[in-house]
């Protein structure tokens, strides 16, 4: 967790986005939220603490806050998306994946890793990646 901590923990700003508008299409997300999202520039805040690390993802219109034990399976909700995720850590990578559960949610994997001074978040499902880029504020 110390890793963790020392590597991620922190207030991120979107500085790049690359193919989210494709990705949320095939998240079977509605053309309406599709447009919008694809206009908002999201923040992070990563925090670790008591073997846990706290995701929230603050955008104009609202704010999603999940907290994950390493290895351990928990119950998320997104907007009407309902799924199953694990949080793992390895090779200096934070990965995210989220087992859609709902019937109409798809399947999706979030990977978080440090590239020199960024944050590089690379989301894909079902072949379609989008990439986003943060810097530390």
């Amino acid at each position: 967790m110390e890793e963790i901590k020392s590597k991620f923990e922190g207030n991120w700003e979107c500085i790049k986005k690359e193919n989210v508008e494709g990705f949320l299409e095939a998240l079977g997300i509605n053309v309406i939220k599709r447009k919008a999202a694809a206009q908002f520039n999201p923040k992070l805040l990563i925090s670790v603490g008591n073997g846990c690390v706290k995701v929230v993802r603050k955008m104009p219109i609202k704010e999603i806050t999940n907290e994950f034990k390493l290895d351990d399976e928990i119950d998320v909700n997104d907007d009407d998306h309902k799924y199953k995720a694990k949080l793992t850590y390895s090779d200096g990578k934070m990965t995210l994946c989220l087992r859609a559960v709902d019937g109409k949610s798809k399947d999706n994997t979030i990977v978080r890793e440090i590239e020199g001074d960024n944050l590089v978040q690379t989301a894909t499902c079902n072949g379609v990646t989008a990439k986003t880029t943060f810097k530390k504020c």
